[in-house]
């Protein structure tokens, strides 16, 4: 694997947008917070443009982190925010620059695109706390542990409610936003999920969509050979007309019900403000007790 150096005093940050366009002013916070921590600060060319739902066409966007990926001062892209968009020029951005000069890239929701096609160069990249998630009420934990993961290679996420399986596992840890992960199916970058960790999370849609997206995994074989299983954040889920029937964990249970890998539940990853940054394709050891749930890096950064 391909492991960027910690971060030190005067490093250089790029902020990019590649998704959803941004309200002026909203990464002020981030940009003050990064400041603090001794970081150089600038941001991407097309940063503020705006075209449709994007921060700019797609050939600005891809221009933005393109270059961003090729500056060999910048040691930190922090995505803006997520959103959509970034698919549409995924299969153009060429990650040739990160593996001689490996640098972080920090990123969720639709940057989930990006990390599953950085794993497919074994390019290591961190899903987390975005541009606009630093000005979030309740967010602050989450900001020290991505401070803490970047600057000293420092990762433990934990939960202390009720769980789905019991067990212990160690693997390298895979996966996102789950509507990204079942538009990866059949592409260039479609999430390889053998023996790994598999993270899911998503936000803002119908139950029976994401059963239809969970069952999607299943029969795609995703769900069949899995070190273990990481549950996230599920927010702002809509019912129907008619209620559905089955919880997320519900859906859980039924579709790893002949499965022996240990199953967390109500991790602090997603869409909340508690979302606490975990280094995409490296190895976590994953523990699972009746009312505790952690996720501990073991790949020395």
């Amino acid at each position: 694997m391909i492991i960027p150096s910690l971060l030190a005093k005067n490093d250089k940050v790029r902020i990019i947008a590649p998704a959803g366009k941004l309200v002026s002013g909203s990464l002020n916070t981030a940009i003050e917070v990064l400041s603090s921590w001794g970081l150089k600060v600038e941001g991407g060319s097309n940063i503020y443009n705006s075209y449709s739902v994007f921060s700019g066409t797609d050939s600005q966007r891809l221009s933005d982190f393109q270059d961003a990926i090729n500056d060999s001062d910048v040691k930190l892209i922090l995505c803006a925010r997520g959103g959509y968009g970034l698919t549409r020029y995924i299969d153009q951005l060429d990650l040739t620059a990160l593996i001689t000069r490996p640098k972080w890239i920090v990123g969720f929701s639709d940057i989930t695109a990006l990390h599953l096609k950085a794993i497919k160069s074994d390019l290591l990249t961190i899903h987390g706390p975005m541009g606009t998630s630093f000005a979030r009420e309740g967010a602050e934990q989450s900001i020290d542990q991505l401070h803490s993961l970047m600057f000293y290679g420092s990762s433990i996420i934990e939960t202390n409610q009720a769980q789905l399986k019991q067990g212990t596992a160690t693997g390298a840890i895979v996966g996102g936003n789950l509507s990204l992960l079942c538009n990866s199916l059949g592409t260039a970058t479609e999430i390889d999920t053998n023996e790994k960790i598999l993270v899911l999370e998503d936000v803002g849609d119908y139950y029976y969509r994401m059963d239809r997206m969970l069952n999607q995994l299943a029969r795609a074989g995703k769900f069949a050979n899995l070190k273990g299983l990481v549950i996230g954040s599920f927010s702002d889920l809509v019912q129907g007309n008619d209620k559905f029937a089955e919880s997320i964990n519900d859906i859980i249970l039924r579709l790893t019900i002949n499965s022996s890998y240990p199953v967390a539940t109500a991790m602090p990853i997603g869409h909340e403000p508690a979302n606490f940054p975990f280094v995409h394709g490296a190895e976590y050891k994953l523990e699972v007790s009746k009312e505790l749930a952690s996720l501990e890096l073991i790949t020395k950064l």
